[in-house]
Formats: C-alpha cells, structure tokens, sequence
C-alpha cells in the first residue's frame, strides 16, 4: 500500500516525504521504496504537519476560531493541509544489502512493508528475542534472532529506565543461549530475580533448566541449589584490587602477608596472630597501624557473621573442592551459572563476582596461551551482572582496573564477553561503551545518557534520539556491527515464553 510519495532528501541526511492524510504511520515505522532498481529500507524519524497555507492565514483561522467559535472550513483542505515524514535510509538492496550511497527520485512511491520483505532476517541469528517492531506495532511474522556466538565476545551493553523490560530482556536472551552448546553463560545476581522462586518466573521455569547451576547462601531453602562459599585460602590479594578502596601501603601488606603466610595469610592477619607479631615477621616492613586498618577492611567486607564464617565468606579450613573448581567445570559443560549475591553487603557482593570472574577469565587465558587445541573447543563465555557502574564506572576505576574492565578491553581475545544491565550508561567511560558492540536500547528518558550510547554505537542512531525516549515496556531498538542497520524489536515476554516453548513465537510483551 502507497503511503507517501519523495519530496526531498540527500545522502547522509534525511529523506522527506510527503504522506497521504489517511496514512498511519508514526515514528519508527519501517518503509520501503523501490526506485532505480533498489529496494530502500527507511526507517520514520520524524513527523509533521504542512501546508501550502502561509503561516499568517493558518494564525488568523485559528484566532477566529477561538474567539468567535466560527467552523473552519476549507477549499481543498485535503491538498492545502497534509503531514510530513522525515525518514532515515537504513540499507539499500542491490545485490545484497549494503550501506545508501545513492537515495530515491523525486515522486518514488512510499509502501508499508510486509513479511517477504525482511525474509533476509531470517538467516541472520540463532536466538530468538522478538519480533520485528514497526513503531508501536510488530510484524507477528518475522522472529528477530540475534548471532550469540558472535556477539557474545563482543560484549552487549543492556541499558533503560527502570520498569521497560532490562531483566526481561536478559532472561529472554538466556533462554535462547540455554539452547546453544557453543555458548556459556555466568550471571551474577544481586537481586534473586533471574533462577526464579517463590512466585518469581525465572530460568529454573526453563524447559532446559538441566543445564543451569545456581549458587546461593540460600541452597538449603532451593532445592537443586549448591551453596555460595567462597574460602579466604582459596582468595589472592589480585582480587581485592579495584573491587575495594585501598591505600597502595595496605596493598603491599597484602602482598607481603600472602608471601609469608602463603594460603593462610587473611586467617593469621584476622585470627591467628597479633598485630605486633605480625610486625616483626614481616620484617617491620608494614607499619601496625597499616595492618590494624587492613584487618579492619577485610574483615568488613567478608562480613564474617561469627568470627570465621559469614553469607559468602569463611575463613575456616576448606573441605572438598573449591567454588571456584565447581563453576569452571559447569562452563566447561556449556552450562548456565547463576551467582545469588542478593544477601550480601555491597563490598562483599563485589569481591564474590570479581572472586569467581577472575577465576575464570583467568582459566581462558591460559588456556589460549598454554594449549591452543583445546582453547578452540572451549565455549564462548557470556558474564552477566546488573548495576554496571558499580564495577565499571568512572569512580569504581578510579579505585584502580578490575576484571570486568580488563574483559571490557581484552575479554574478545579469549572468547570471554560481558552483558553488562545500567539504567545509567553515562556513568560508565567512552572507551569501555565503545567496547560494547551490541547495544540493546529499552528506552532512555534521560539526554546525557541517551547521547552516551548514541555516541559509542557501532551504527549511527544519532537520528533515533527521539524514538529512544519514547520507547514503550518491552520496546527496543538493537544496534550491532553483527546486524544490517539498528533493529526495532519487541522482546517476547519471558513468562509467557516458558509457558508454551513450541508457541513463543506468538507471544510478545504486553499482549
């Protein structure tokens, strides 16, 4: 169907279009033209109303209209008084889809598009998330899939206000990963929400719960469940640093506790020994009053409930194997990790992550480095956490780089990625958003975050600033160099999804 007709544009910039009165279409509608031999996808950026009136005579009708309450009627009305549509070109379809180097002729007819016309989707992905979004409506026959073993190292950046759908995106993505035996997942869940329990639909409620693990303070309550408890012996002064603020005086003491004490060194600095005797077999090289605050700092953050043990902590002898052992076989297995660090306090939460996340980054880079054959077998590991600037903000690096950050930069290399979930993305440093290649924009009210992921997208949205603000529950648009042009998607709805795996093509959120 002809909605419109090309009254203008140019290359890079905007095309201009003027709409037929009775057409429906809104702002981040999809269109197509057909001219020269090109199929070209636009996307509505804007919309106004014109006229061939002058401007004083559309005021002085108005006026009349007010103060006398007289009828406006119009000569022509329908040809003097029409709306506009600015549009984006998105792809251009010459012989495969490519970047707009050219644009329409002046009068190329405007159409609504339809299911044939994305078929190309199609072989683009393997999970699932939604389907194609034309403004506030969808085409329920095209399934938008994203390439997870593309992107995955390449690091996803989940961002929007509270209540437009971050958590159900996640879990809807998840689920689609839980399907793949080439990709691992580890989240790190500081608000119970993603195994599920009590009235909460979660991945437990997964068809292929099989393959999830879930580590918790607490197991005994969750059947199925493994216990969080992360043991000081098996902790190394490395993952203190940039999780907690500290003096580079306490860092030296850590690591010269660690060289004397070996395993042992946070149970003999806040048990075992005295200070002062400390002191002296460190060779008066740590001042007591350095150690007194070192002690202090530690024990508050292992939050240690009765003096050697606590929610994630214990600084007692360690029976069997390690946390950190239990979760490396889980990924080796291609399985999805779950980290329950809803209980604890904020420092401890961030040691537990940085703890288990370095472990394992660890373990890929070694492996690359070491045997090769077997790093190539090895699956892509997604890390998952929420409140990103907690760890990768500008004031948590000003406290000195952590893990995520260092994956942030490297992770790529050793087929280890972050999806990292911020209602704030200005919060997080240039550099480290550029990282992020795939962005999945839920609706950002706020201008100097929305500029933020605009200015470090791998595709210009610098247009879609507008639709970004004004996108509803469950709304996004998807931005990756792994896809054509930014993608308007609306993301299944994860509790409908679960409940009927073989129809969650027909479910979406909100209906």
């Amino acid at each position: 169907m002809v909605v419109g007709r090309i009254i203008g544009g140019s290359v890079g910039d905007k095309l201009v279009i003027r709409l037929k009165n009775e057409s429906d279409i809104d702002v981040g509608d999809l269109l197509l033209i057909k001219d020269k031999n090109c199929q070209f996808y636009v996307k509505v950026i804007n919309k106004m109303i014109s006229s061939l009136v002058p401007e004083q005579f559309i005021e002085e009708m108005a006026g009349q209209n007010l103060e006398y309450n007289e009828g406006i009627n119009l000569f022509d009305e329908k040809e003097r008084f029409y709306q506009i549509a600015h549009a984006k070109i998105l792809t251009i379809n010459k012989d495969g889809f490519k970047p707009p180097r050219t644009i329409p002729s002046f009068f190329a007819e405007v159409k609504k598009v339809n299911k044939e016309d994305f078929k190309f989707l199609e072989k683009k992905g393997e999970v699932e998330i939604g389907y194609l979004r034309l403004g506030t409506d969808y085409l329920k026959d095209v399934v938008i899939k994203l390439p997870a073993t593309k992107l995955v190292s390449h690091h996803v950046l989940v961002t929007a206000a509270t209540g437009k759908g971050k958590s159900n995106f996640t879990k809807v993505f998840i689920s689609g990963l839980l399907e793949s035996d080439e990709v691992a997942s580890l989240i790190i869940d500081p608000h119970a929400e993603y195994y599920g329990g009590k009235g909460i639909k979660g991945l437990s409620h997964h068809h292929n719960k099989a393959r999830i693990e879930y580590f918790t303070p607490r197991w005994q309550e969750m059947i199925g469940s493994y216990e969080l408890k992360i043991f000081a012996e098996d902790l190394k002064p490395t993952d203190f640093h940039g999780v907690i603020e500290l003096s580079e005086a306490q860092r030296e003491a850590m690591d010269a506790l660690e060289k004397t004490y070996n395993n042992w060194w946070i149970r003999t600095l806040l048990i075992e020994k005295p200070i002062n005797n400390i002191h002296e077999e460190l060779g008066r090289k740590v001042s007591p009053a350095t150690l007194f605050a070192l002690k202090r700092r530690i024990g508050y953050t292992l939050e240690l409930q009765d003096g050697e043990s606590g929610l994630a902590f214990s600084i007692r002898k360690r029976e069997g194997t390690s946390i950190f052992e239990k979760v490396q076989k889980a990924i080796l297995e291609g399985k999805t990790v779950i980290i329950d660090t809803s209980l604890l306090g904020s420092e401890a939460e961030k040691l537990a992550s940085a703890a288990i996340v370095r472990r394992q980054f660890g373990f890929y880079r070694r492996t690359k480095q070491l045997n090769p054959e077997s790093f190539e077998k090895l699956p892509e590991l997604l890390i998952v956490f929420e409140e990103a600037p907690r760890v990768l903000g500008v004031e948590a690096l000003s406290h000195g780089s952590n893990v995520f950050e260092r994956i942030a930069r490297e992770g790529r290399k050793f087929k280890v990625g972050i999806c990292a979930i911020t209602q704030m993305p200005s919060l997080i440093p240039k550099e480290i958003l550029s990282q992020m290649n795939t962005k999945i924009l839920l609706g950002i009210p706020s201008p100097s975050d929305r500029n933020a992921v605009i200015e470090s997208s791998a595709q210009n949205i610098s247009d879609e600033s507008v639709e970004i603000q004004m996108l509803d529950k469950g709304e996004a648009i998807i931005t990756s160099p792994f896809i054509d042009f930014p993608l308007p998607v609306k993301i299944f709805l994860f509790e409908e999804l679960i409940k009927k795996p073989a129809e969650q093509k027909k479910i979406v959120l909100g209906l």
